[in-house]
Order: structure tokens, then sequence, then C-alpha cells
């Protein structure tokens, strides 16, 4: 291989890669604003419906107002959920206030008091 083949062929190997991986970034950039935007656009029409901007690509077609969502009450299914995370938030939070190195010294101190002979609970 001479020196001008090695020349060109690298460049032009390193002029496609160049061109390959910025094609591949600016289609992934502009499907990540394609995304943004329509989740921008989900959470404007949760709010207010009422403000919708037209689409600026084309003329024809228009942004239609979401419908209007609905408070529901939560079911017997979430509410005992709801409870039973309590109760489970609860029995954390006491299970981080015990001093567990008194409990365990005080478990120690009857048991060696059992097994030498003094028989209380």
């Amino acid at each position: 291989m001479g020196f001008l083949t090695g020349l060109f062929s690298g460049i032009t190997l390193t002029t496609a890669t160049l061109y390959l991986s910025l094609t591949v970034h600016q289609r992934s950039r502009l499907h990540q604003a394609a995304i943004l935007r329509q989740q921008s656009l989900l959470l404007t029409s949760l709010v207010d419906p009422a403000v919708l901007p037209r689409s600026s690509d084309d003329d024809d077609y228009y942004y239609y107002a979401a419908p209007r969502y609905r408070l529901q009450r939560a079911d017997w299914v979430e509410r005992w959920k709801d409870g039973w995370n309590a109760e489970v938030e609860g029995a954390v939070k006491w299970a981080q206030a015990v001093r567990w190195g008194e409990v365990r010294d005080g478990v120690e101190g009857r048991w060696r008091d059992w097994r030498q002979g003094e028989r209380r609970v």
C-alpha cells in the first residue's frame, strides 16, 4: 500500500466515521426533542387544555384539546394498601427508634441469670 493510498483511505475512514456518528447524534437529539415536546404538551394539556399550541411543522395538523380528567376517589384496595403502608412505616420507625444494644444486654443478662439457676422470667 502506497503512501497516498494509505493517506486517502485513512481520511475516508475517519470522515465516514465522523459523518455517521454525527448523524446518529443529530437524529437521537431530534428524537429526544420530539419526546420532550410531546411530554410538555401532555402535561400542559392536563393543567390547562385550552392553551394548546398549533403545530408549526404542518399547516393542516392541529393539536386537539385533551379531555379533562376528573379525580376519582381511591377504591377499597387502594385504601387498604395505604393502611398497610402506614402500618409498615410505623413498624420501621419503631424498629429504628429501639436501642438494640440495650435490648441485647438485657437479654444476655437474663439468659446468664437463667443458666445460673435463677428461673425468673
